[in-house]
């Protein structure tokens, strides 16, 4: 589902939950009436000032700014008489305050303050369903949530400190994220050992690509190969059809898939040429190095992480952070 559809989709509920809670109002209207006599007139008499006033401003045949200047008095003692009813009844006197769900947009969906945009309620339900179409769910992984201090400050033999690789592969996803669609190069491959934070940084990705409201899809390279299979099987291209047209794709794990004869690699050229071709975004991590992924997927797909134009490789060294995590929470 696209990103237009989703926003039908809600737009579509926020109406049927304003039909629901102005049925729950009516029904508290009805129970309240029953229960305070009187009510029922005094709550007609001001709905007839309402209109009334109404009809003076749009029928004036000139601008007379007097003209419903008692109207709010009127107002506010007509509500003042129907709280004090309502109290006589029992009921508290906000008991026929309109109901919403958000009062700040009034289950609209949007707010004019002064031009017309989403109101919180809507953008987070929508960023929620990005998530889901996406494939990752509310609680993936976020650029907030990363934490330096799991990786070592101790450099190895060539050097390297993989803290500050790490940090530094952050800040590249991260740029690349905030400035989707228009990265400094289309593709990122992500490689290294299990452990590093390949895919916690990819699940960063996605979610903020979401909340900027682009649609992800995150596939694991497992279910790639099986939307390949049944495509091949079924000679039908509708299984991949999805990871073809996603605005941004993120494959985890390229290289843990079953590896099968004029499937697996014949799909994922050209899954990854259509993209190159439409100029759609992929990023990708992998646990092999470039000599393990030519061997596996053969040059032509290889050759298309080496072009450093389109696609930023980044590689993360160091020690399995998952022991950090398991040592702090032994700690706790």
């Amino acid at each position: 589902m696209t990103r237009d559809q989703l926003v039908m989709r809600l737009q579509q509920e926020y109406a049927q939950r304003r039909e629901e809670n102005l049925r729950l109002y009516e029904e508290r209207t009805q129970e309240a009436c029953e229960r305070c006599p009187g009510l029922r007139e005094l709550l007609n008499a001001r709905h007839a000032a309402v209109m009334n006033g109404v009809r003076t401003s749009l029928l004036a045949q000139r601008k007379e700014p007097g003209r419903n200047a008692g109207l709010s008095a009127q107002m506010a003692d007509m509500n003042r008489r129907i709280a004090g009813l309502l109290e006589e009844g029992g009921l508290g006197g906000d008991f026929l305050q309109p109901i919403y769900t958000c009062s700040v947009c009034r289950d609209e969906g949007y707010v004019y303050d002064p031009s017309r945009r989403m109101c919180d309620c809507m953008s987070r339900e929508l960023n929620c369903r990005l998530m889901a179409e996406s494939g990752l769910g509310e609680s993936c992984a976020c650029f907030e949530q990363f934490d330096a201090e799991l990786f070592s400050n101790v450099p190895d033999e060539k050097g390297r400190v993989q803290r500050k690789v790490a940090e530094s592969n952050r800040n590249v996803c991260q740029r690349y994220a905030d400035s989707f669609p228009d990265t400094e190069t289309r593709d990122l491959l992500l490689m290294g050992k299990s452990g590093l934070g390949k895919t916690f940084l990819l699940q960063c990705i996605a979610r903020r690509v979401a909340q900027r409201g682009c649609l992800p899809v995150y596939t694991s390279a497992y279910r790639l190969f099986e939307a390949a299979r049944r495509a091949y099987m079924e000679n039908n291209g509708a299984p991949l059809a999805p990871l073809m047209d996603a605005q941004l794709l993120l494959i985890d794990d390229l290289g843990t898939e079953p590896l099968m004869n004029n499937v697996t690699v014949t799909q994922l050229f050209n899954l990854l040429n259509e993209r190159q071709l439409a100029g759609r975004h992929t990023v990708i991590s992998t646990n092999l190095s470039m000599s393990e992924l030519k061997e596996r997927y053969t040059e032509r797909i290889t050759s298309r992480f080496l072009d450093a134009t389109a696609c930023t490789r980044l590689l993360f060294i160091g020690n399995d952070v998952r022991r950090s995590l398991k040592r702090r929470a032994e700690e706790a």
